[in-house]
């Protein structure tokens, strides 16, 4: 569901939590039971956009106008509602109704006969209050005439009991911008623009992207893909990134076979500028949709940084096509944003996506098994920040709240890890046959679209399919408490601990999750940035431990504390996006005098624990992880 990337916080403790140009589909008329909703993009006031909803004639005594609490592929509590104000009731005479406000994200209507239809005002998340707290890629983006991220779920209300009801969406633009989406559209002109959507999930489940033309579209066998680009500096183009998109989607689909019918794909990618890094801690990421997913990343992002890092979310977002799409519960089938009650699963709709993600590029060549190594090793090392002994499952149902909720970012790291161990452990047991990824299609053949498992049953059915060790693993590590000792599964596949030099997201780390210098105070009590590890490409420039870190590029460190934090990370957060070739440079003080470093970044590489691959491995253990890793 959603991906983070990375947050870059002022304790300097680097965390991984981690469309549009497809054609235009047309449909017959909704009925006249259909319920109509305007957005007006033109006539913003106040960096506020206009929304108006019309319902069919009620015949209820009493209903409730909702602004979602929750939506899928959150888990947690965004509260959309407190981006909505103004919010009025009219009857068919224009006069205004009595509206009652529940709480921050409904509204009871008192005599929703009489109701024509409601109106209110809504800020966008990326300067709205609290918007900060939203992901931004699930969130709005108001640009008055250059560019608008719509994700609706933060605009578009449901009525009580009315969320099957279809809507019909007319969008009211300016005229030098194209609406990228997978919505159905109705009618396309240079300054409306009408969908339809069969029910109120449908309105959420397919984000709007308005910006100047910035797309591609292209056919693999049977999908058609689309991808648009907001880039603030018109740097980054949609067909620069066409080939490692078209690459990375034929690889999933050889992988998926026919595990995947989705007929198209659309990829919204929203380039925000610095400012708007800052303003979300530097959270990037992206946030699935059954047939699109909403990438934001920053405009600052070299191609190669910007190539890899969509390669390895949207990779992530499209295995979202097999679970949850095919294989959900009905906690997510009969989803309540407003009353949530979560799945136990979080195991299979996030951890095996994201073990997904990953191994399909081993297994079509797009990554050396080494490279695959580091990755699960890192999920290792990330892994342990959490709880390790909190029942997955329990945590998964509860995940909304603490301490569950804390935990969260969990499900990417020891959630791919569970599905690895299973992955090994059903390919030893079936002599490398079968895997997980059997597994998910065979529940993709029984379950589909519209047909959710009991949250109960799954894991019970799983070992029906499977081998009775498969139930012992579930009930011990994942229903269970026992953290899992990884070793035991590496030694299956002939893997042992060794020393690696192992790649890093930055040349600004020393290893996997910390950078190479921390705050420590000096004689005087004030606090310096002091060098305490190295990696290959500052050690090449001729850092050393104990050099005091002055500044970047030029620029020099403000006081270090609490106030200047944003100023801190403003100067650190652009390395997330320098590319190999370029030349930076460091101040530091040593022995009393300022020095200035420099050098290329390079490929950061840093010495760590890792995977080696055994020599004296016995054959069968060799063939089991080849059928692991290639079949």
């Amino acid at each position: 569901m959603k991906s983070l990337l990375f947050k870059s916080l002022l304790s300097l403790v680097a965390a991984v939590l981690f469309v549009g140009c497809a054609a235009l589909r047309t449909s017959s008329t909704p009925s006249s039971n259909v319920i109509q909703a305007s957005i007006d993009l033109v006539g913003i006031e106040d960096d506020k956009v206009e929304i108006t909803i019309t319902p069919p004639p009620m015949k209820v005594e009493s209903t409730v106008f909702y602004i979602p609490q929750i939506v899928p592929g959150t888990y947690e509590y965004s509260n959309f509602g407190r981006f909505v104000e103004d919010v009025k009731a009219f009857d068919k005479k224009g006069n205004e109704m009595e509206l009652i406000s529940l709480d921050q994200n409904s509204w009871e209507i008192v005599k929703p006969k009489k109701l024509a239809k409601i109106s209110y005002k809504v800020n966008d998340t990326f300067d709205g209050p609290d918007g900060q707290e939203i992901y931004p890629m699930g969130g709005t983006d108001f640009q008055e005439g250059e560019v608008y991220l719509l994700n609706l779920h933060s605009m578009i209300g449901y009525f009580e009991d009315m969320k099957e009801s279809s809507y019909k969406l007319s969008v009211s633009s300016p005229k030098d911008l194209e609406a990228f989406t997978s919505l159905t559209a109705l009618s396309i002109s240079d300054s409306l623009d009408v969908f339809n959507a069969e029910r109120y999930f449908h309105i959420i489940d397919n984000p709007i992207l308005y910006s100047k033309p910035n797309a591609v579209s292209f056919d693999l066998d049977e999908i058609k893909v689309g991808l648009a680009i907001y880039s603030p500096s018109d740097v980054h183009q949609a067909t620069d990134y066409q080939p490692a998109i078209e690459e990375m989607m034929k690889a999933q689909k050889v992988f998926l076979g026919d595990a995947n019918d989705t007929p198209s794909y659309d990829i919204l990618l929203h380039l925000m500028n610095m400012d708007a890094l800052q303003y979300f801690g530097g959270m990037m990421g992206a946030l699935e949709h059954h047939t699109s997913t909403t990438v934001v990343f920053v405009d600052a992002m070299g191609a190669g940084e910007l190539t890899q890092s969509l390669v390895d979310v949207v990779s992530h977002e499209f295995f979202h096509t097999l679970t949850p799409l095919n294989v959900h519960s009905e906690e997510i089938h009969n989803f309540e944003y407003n009353r949530p009650l979560m799945s136990q699963h979080l195991w299979m709709y996030e951890g095996t996506t994201e073990y997904f993600a990953n191994l399909f590029q081993i297994n079509q060549g797009l990554i050396d098994a080494p490279d695959f190594y580091n990755r699960m090793m890192e999920k290792i090392t990330l892994a342990q920040r959490y709880d390790d002994t909190m029942s997955f499952t329990e945590m998964s149902a509860g995940i909304v709240d603490e301490p569950y909720q804390a935990n969260y970012g969990n499900v990417y790291q020891k959630g791919a890890l569970i599905n690895m161990c299973l992955d090994i452990l059903i390919r030893e047991k079936s002599g490398g046959s079968k895997g997980i990824l059997w597994v998910m299609k065979n529940l993709a053949e029984k379950y589909g679209k519209e047909k959710p498992f009991k949250d109960e049953d799954l894991i019970p059915e799983i070992v029906a399919m499977t081998y009775p060790e498969v139930g012992a693993f579930f009930e011990t590590h994942v229903v269970g408490t026992t953290p899992i000792d990884y070793d035991t599964y590496f030694a299956k596949v002939g893997l042992i601990s060794g020393e690696v030099d192992s790649p890093l997201r930055s040349i600004i780390f020393a290893n996997s999750t910390q950078l190479f210098f921390s705050p420590q105070p000096n004689a005087e009590g004030e606090l310096q940035f002091v060098v305490n590890q190295l990696n290959a490409s500052i050690e090449a420039m001729g850092m050393q431990v104990g050099d005091v870190l002055l500044g970047m590029e030029g620029e020099r460190f403000p006081e270090i504390n609490q106030e200047n934090g944003g100023k801190i990370n403003a100067l650190l957060t652009p390395s997330i996006g320098w590319e190999a070739d370029k030349i930076v440079s460091f101040t530091v003080a040593r022995d009393g005098e300022e020095l200035e470093l420099s050098g290329k970044v390079g490929t950061p590489t840093a010495t760590a624990k890792g995977l080696l691959e055994d020599p004296a491995a016995a054959e069968s253990t060799v063939e089991l992880r080849k059928a692991w890793l290639y079949n």
